[in-house]
């Protein structure tokens, strides 16, 4: 897979890590998540799912992020083949303060995906703060 960074001059996306947009070209396969969460199964709770660290959007991400990686090697990928990132927070202060672990998550791989973060009202339940979604390319 080849990638081809495509920036501003001033390249502001640097210090977060991101591109604004890349060309991928050379790629056999996609691989596209669905949205990642701290959802844990929880045979005492109705839906049988329960928040991992519930209100704890830094936990989460943490969490979040090590599903990924476990994810992207059952499908025989790395970080390195993440294409595009979505955040999805309700709480976009919070999210903004624990990004550093996204970033120091990402930067091992020294890559710079496209990536969007977007504030919403609330996700399927009201602890969890956090959902990420991935695609990737091999």
């Amino acid at each position: 897979m080849k990638r081809q960074a495509i920036n501003p001059t001033n390249d502001w996306g640097a210090g977060f890590e991101m591109n604004q947009a890349e060309i991928i070209s050379e790629f056999n396969k996609i691989i596209k998540f669905s949205g990642q969460t701290s959802l844990v199964s929880d045979d005492s709770s109705e839906m049988g799912l329960s928040v991992k660290f519930p209100g704890d959007q830094r936990k989460q991400m943490e969490f979040i992020l090590d599903a990924i990686d476990k994810l992207l090697t059952q499908a025989g990928m790395t970080r390195k083949n993440i294409v595009h990132i979505n955040f999805f927070t309700t709480e976009m202060e919070g999210f903004l303060e624990s990004y550093e672990v996204y970033a120091n998550w990402i930067k091992e791989a020294k890559i710079r995906p496209t990536q969007s973060a977007i504030g919403i009202n609330q996700l399927v339940m009201p602890e969890m703060k956090l959902e990420i979604e991935i695609t990737g390319a091999q």
